[in-house]
């Protein structure tokens, strides 16, 4: 019984609350043995509950204590044990200082040690989960709180997961019914004394942390209001600095609030962010090369933008291709961009509840189809190639190296065949045909340079045109014509 097991720590606190342990390994190795057992067979948020529990890990010294915390988050993964209130997680925090707190021990923490500790902690985030948004957005205002005391070497690993326990919260927020977003609302009022009391504890650790999120507690969450303070979490991690991380967390906020909150402001807010990390944080090229493809992937999927907007975000991810280092990453990245032009269709809007559901009253949800912009691009590359090509031949090289350009030109033709298929204006059949005789002629004359992987690929793109020609897929006729 919970009784007995609570008597049995308050007789053994009792013994030894007038002996300080004064660092007895041997003791306190002991006393952990006897603080774990509970957790063996019940779990780690009843056993916390118990008066006596703190009282004797009071006990502990730092070292010790941060240990017995990393075996109280691991009970709780272990369990699977949801935490749906905030004085649950208060306490639970409370418990686990050490293990999230910055400490005098900390410059003797190895850094794998340290990985391995907060992935933990990370991990545990997760199982923090309460059915009303509003509360697990209060819930997150709280941990937030707690993990700021952690300091930069922490949060790389903890705000990430941070950032999608407010991104799935989010989500049932946005495919709320009007009905159920209203009952939400009302029930925000029961919300703001629990989380006025649970703050008030936090702000023993950290007074101004508190007081934010007490204030936070007491504010019904909306989409906009959650979206705004994942990007004050998001800009928080790429100070740390973390800069590729918080540009990856930038653009899944961003398809978020364009795609399942349709607030096109806050999405072109948040690519407008991911833009300022990109041109003042990130410096490695391949980095750059990374991040720009991760822009054109998610701007590609984003349909909640108006044509002004829209342009305006593709002219700077155009201008980023043109300014990447190497040859060969500026035309992949203009065919890339290219995409950018054209979507497929748009996803539909029907079960989606209004305001939510459908798209701003500036917005073009219809799929962008501009062959012009397309073929613009496309033709960029192209001249990158040419390039490239003048370059190899004003300096000698062996190799893969030698023969780069002649995977580009494979490249650019099976993008070529993608807009070809999706039936692209201007992508004629003899636009279409002289492509390929180009590539075929370029692979031809620099057959010495030709490396198997560009080989393999070309006859890859060969036999998927002569597949097409003989698949009833509507696109045979298209395809009849080409000849390679």
């Amino acid at each position: 019984k919970l009784s007995n097991i609570n008597r049995v720590l308050g007789a053994c606190h009792h013994g030894l609350a007038g002996n300080r342990l004064g660092g007895d390994m041997k003791a306190e190795k002991q006393l952990v043995a006897l603080l774990s057992m509970p957790l063996t067979t019940r779990d780690a948020v009843t056993v916390l509950s118990l008066d006596q529990y703190p009282l004797l890990m009071g006990l502990l010294s730092r070292r010790t204590h941060k240990d017995m915390a990393l075996k109280v988050v691991q009970t709780v993964l272990a369990q699977s044990t949801q935490i749906s209130t905030l004085d649950t997680v208060e306490m639970l925090f409370k418990f686990i200082a050490p293990l999230i707190a910055e400490g005098e021990d900390d410059a003797e923490l190895d850094e794998e040690d340290l990985e391995e500790e907060q992935v933990m902690v990370a991990r545990m985030l997760h199982q923090l989960t309460s059915p009303n948004p509003s509360l697990q957005f209060a819930i997150l205002r709280a941990v937030k709180a707690h993990l700021e005391l952690g300091g930069p070497s922490r949060l790389r690993y903890t705000f990430p997961a941070l950032v999608f326990c407010g991104l799935k919260a989010l989500r049932g927020l946005a495919a709320a019914s009007p009905q159920q977003q209203q009952q939400l609302l009302d029930n925000s009022s029961s919300i703001k004394a629990d989380g006025a009391a649970a703050d008030q504890k936090t702000a023993a650790a950290a007074p101004a942390s508190a007081a934010t999120a007490s204030s936070d507690a007491d504010t019904a969450v909306t989409a906009e209001s959650a979206l705004q303070w994942l990007l004050e979490v998001v800009l928080q991690l790429a100070d740390v600095p973390a800069p590729m991380q918080a540009l990856r967390l930038l653009l899944a906020c961003a398809h978020v609030s364009s795609e399942e909150a349709w607030l096109e402001m806050l999405a072109y807010e948040f690519f407008e962010q991911a833009f300022t990390l990109y041109e003042e944080s990130v410096a490695d090229s391949r980095d750059k090369v990374t991040a720009l493809h991760a822009i054109v992937g998610t701007l590609h999927r984003c349909y909640v933008f108006s044509m002004d907007n829209r342009d305006a975000l593709t002219q700077s991810v155009t201008s980023y291709a043109a300014k990447l280092l190497k040859r060969a990453d500026q035309c992949r990245a203009a065919c890339a961009a290219s995409h950018l032009a054209w979507q497929e269709s748009a996803p539909t809007t029907e079960g989606k509840s209004e305001g939510q559901g459908e798209p701003s009253t500036s917005g073009n949800a219809a799929a962008v189809r501009d062959f012009q912009k397309v073929m613009a691009g496309l033709k960029r590359a192209l001249k990158v190639v040419a390039a490239t090509k003048q370059q190899r031949a004003a300096v000698t090289r062996q190799g893969k190296a030698a023969g780069q350009h002649l995977l580009l030109y494979v490249e650019i033709a099976n993008h070529y065949l993608y807009y070809f298929s999706k039936g692209v204006e201007s992508m004629s059949t003899g636009v279409m045909q002289q492509l390929l005789e180009l590539v075929a002629s370029e692979l031809a004359q620099h057959q010495a340079d030709l490396d198997p992987d560009t080989k393999t690929y070309w006859e890859a793109t060969k036999k998927h045109i002569q597949f097409q020609k003989s698949a009833e897929t509507g696109a045979e006729s298209k395809f009849a014509a080409l000849n390679i």
